[in-house]
Order: C-alpha cells, then structure tokens, then sequence
C-alpha cells in the first residue's frame, strides 16, 4: 500500500516533492520495522539527500527522516554512527528550534538512552 502511495506521488509531485519524500520516510519505516534495515536505510538516505537539498537542514521532515535514519542505523548494529547523528539531530534542533521544543526534547531523550545503552 505505501509503495502505491510513493508511486503516485511520484507521479504527481515529482521526486523532489515533499509528500513523495514524506511516503519515503514513511515506507523507510515500514521495512525496518519488517526487517529489511538495509533497504530502509537507503530509502532515508536518499529521501534525506533531497529533503536537504529542496528544503533545507532545518526543515521538519528533514529532521523527521535524520531521527528515522538514526534509529535504524541503531537496529542495524551501527551504534558509533547512529549516535553521532542523533547528536546532529539534537544539536540542529536546538539551532532552529531551542531547548523547549517537544521534538528538541524527544530527540535529547533519544540520545540519553542511547547513551545509557553504552554509548561514550
């Protein structure tokens, strides 16, 4: 059903469009929770990519895609990197956004239990 909704929005608002990189993003989340980490991803990295390039690192589905990749990047086995991009997150966050923005906490919290689970 999302592969449908990515290929019409495909279809529709061209690679580049916000709502195709959003079924990205959403699609991404569906394989990981299946099991097919590689597959998602690469579905985050390449949504990420445009979503940066069109809208810019401050952008919400930007940081959407980032907290996304970082969480599956976690399930993948790669701590080291997941937690330096959880730490971008975090740290862009609170440019754009400050300290008490609910998605700024969340993304701190994130970071915290990855930090309890063994991270420096």
């Amino acid at each position: 059903m999302q592969e449908e909704v990515l290929a019409r929005g495909r279809a529709v608002w061209g690679d580049s469009g916000r709502d195709t990189l959003r079924a990205m993003n959403n699609l991404a989340g569906t394989i990981a929770t299946q099991g097919d980490l590689a597959e998602a991803r690469a579905l985050l990295e390449s949504a990420i990519e445009v979503l940066h390039r069109e809208f810019g690192p401050h952008d919400p589905d930007t940081l959407t895609a980032l907290a996304n990749l970082a969480a599956v990047l976690w399930q993948f086995g790669e701590r080291g990197e997941a937690y330096w991009l959880q730490s971008q997150l975090v740290e862009t966050r609170r440019q754009a956004f400050g300290d008490d923005d609910a998605g700024t906490r969340a993304a701190i919290a994130v970071l915290e239990a990855m930090h309890r689970d063994g991270m420096p």
